[in-house]
């Protein structure tokens, strides 16, 4: 009998264990998700103020320099430090995105692992079994509930 109880409590223990790992991947990952997103905004963001500085500062330079080739390079400068900060920031969103899928996939295992505890747990419990029991079991309480009131109630109208 002491058996019995310990299963129940190692259950309760495991799905307790189970559910606080699910609570913290989840908030683990909204928070990676909400952190990310705003470092991705801030590399736009100053990847569009470095782009007009130096917009105005090639053109500064354009206008003053006398070569077409010194022209052509600050053209050729300015697309590549723009192809430069264009391709840091996809490859730090694509990295991130892998980072957050891969993070919910370790959580859709997470509650596919707990599903199948209490499947395992019905199983061993005959979960069906035990609570067709309790639902005829409350069934005779309320018709002996109801009886027992209507005795009572019978009992107090009828003359002494």
């Amino acid at each position: 009998m002491g058996n019995y109880f310990s299963k129940k409590d190692n259950f309760e223990k495991k799905v307790l264990a189970m559910e606080t790992i699910i609570v913290n991947m989840e908030s683990k990952n909204n928070s990676s998700i909400v952190y990310h997103d705003n470092n991705y905004k801030k590399i736009i963001f100053w990847f569009i103020i470095i782009e007009i500085i130096l917009a105005t500062n090639f053109t500064n330079q354009i206008f003053s320099s006398d070569t077409l080739s010194e022209k052509a390079m600050c053209l050729v400068y300015s697309f590549l430090i723009s192809i430069v900060i264009y391709t840091f920031a996809k490859l730090y969103r694509f990295t991130y995105v892998k980072l957050i899928n891969y993070n919910e996939k370790n959580l859709k295992k997470l509650y596919s692992g707990l599903e199948r505890l209490f499947e395992e747990r019905k199983r061993v419990t005959d979960y069906e079994h035990t609570k067709k029991l309790i639902q005829n079991y409350e069934n005779f309480k309320r018709k002996n509930f109801c009886i027992r009131d209507q005795l009572e109630h019978h009992q107090q109208h009828q003359p002494p």
